[in-house]
């Protein structure tokens, strides 16, 4: 019996399923990162917890740590990662270019994206809610008290679009003043040219730091929106998705299942939990069943970590951001953070 997948004629044995055949298609950004020997990613220009390079070139941050465990997964090293920068407008023509074989930069996830730019979001790696920061010494409490202000944000942005909507919807005057940068808006906002700067609550906080005097300033609690972000990728390429996808929620599944970066080697040697096992690569060979070795979320883990590892050291208490969990917490815990299972 003859199929043809993705350009490609598979020949299915005797008794042979479908799916099995569907699990040999190829994958050109697979094939292209073995080939070259490291993952290109994009990443955000420069947002502290998130994504930034430091005065010798190293990045860290919450989005650069899924990039080392998807290079880790794919190629066994997670430091063979090529970083690129991107703005606001060009993180989409970069992925769709090809530039960049996955874009792990703080982008929200929304309907009119996914469905026109010929992008798909591979889940959900931060839960954000966008909001304000402004003067202490203005006294304002709450979004509906910038009413009359100016406010700076990032050309392109759903922040920009969010903030329009919300203060419109509730007939409230404020001139919102676009850059084309994140850092330009809040250099605009430093040298008092706006009352306020807004983004999601972690991008604040990170961008706080950059300030001439951070302690003049507070972030406002209320979210004025929904933002959940996480890794994207091109449309076709379903094996890159597949992979894409799986190693985020396979960081995730880590810290359910209580396996992390220390215990990792007891783990996948002791273990008698099915899904542990086959999360370690101990069995189920579900490596193999995208074309990667069996060990594949053993070396992200291992050189990684878990989703929780990499939240408290980039933006958690073991940070200078301290944002607590939230909704970034388990569901188990009472956040929103969710895998399917490895079976």
């Amino acid at each position: 019996m003859t199929f043809r997948i993705l350009g490609a004629v598979v020949l299915l044995a005797a008794g042979a399923s479908v799916a099995q055949a569907q699990q040999l298609a190829p994958s050109p950004t697979l094939d292209a990162v073995k080939a070259r020997g490291n993952l290109e990613c994009g990443v955000h220009l420069g947002l502290p917890g998130f994504s930034f390079a430091n005065d010798k070139g190293e990045w860290s941050g919450l989005d650069v740590d899924y990039c080392k465990a998807l290079a880790a997964a794919v190629l066994g090293d997670a430091n063979k990662v090529k970083y690129t920068p991107t703005s606001v407008q060009q993180r989409w023509p970069i992925l769709q270019s090809g530039q960049v074989d996955v874009l792990s930069r703080n982008s929200t996830i929304t309907f009119s994206r996914n469905a026109t730019l010929g992008l798909n979001f591979q889940g959900i790696n931060f839960y954000e809610g966008q909001t304000f920061i402004v003067r202490k010494s203005a006294g304002v409490k709450d979004a509906a008290g910038l009413d009359g202000a100016s406010v700076c944000v990032a050309a392109g942005s759903t922040e920009e679009k969010n903030a329009a909507d919300w203060f419109r919807e509730r007939n409230l005057k404020v001139t919102i003043t676009n850059f084309q940068k994140n850092d330009d808006a809040i250099a605009a906002y430093d040298a008092g040219r706006c009352d306020a700067y807004t983004a999601g609550v972690g991008a604040l906080a990170g961008q706080r730091a950059k300030l001439k005097n951070p302690d003049d300033h507070v972030i406002l609690t209320q979210p004025i929106s929904n933002d959940p972000q996480g890794p994207v990728t091109r449309w076709g390429d379903e094996r890159w998705q597949l992979i894409v996808r799986w190693v985020l929620n396979g960081t995730i599944a880590a810290e359910m299942l209580g396996v992390t970066s220390k215990n990792v080697d007891e783990m996948k040697a002791n273990s008698k939990n099915t899904e542990v096992r086959r999360l370690l690569g101990a069995e189920g060979g579900f490596g193999a069943m995208m074309g990667l070795s069996n060990d594949w979320m053993y070396n992200a883990i291992k050189q990684v970590g878990n989703y929780g590892e990499s939240y408290e050291r980039n933006v958690g208490m073991g940070s200078s951001l301290k944002l607590e969990r939230g909704q970034n917490q388990l569901w188990t815990k009472g956040g929103l953070l969710f895998t399917p299972p490895f079976q």
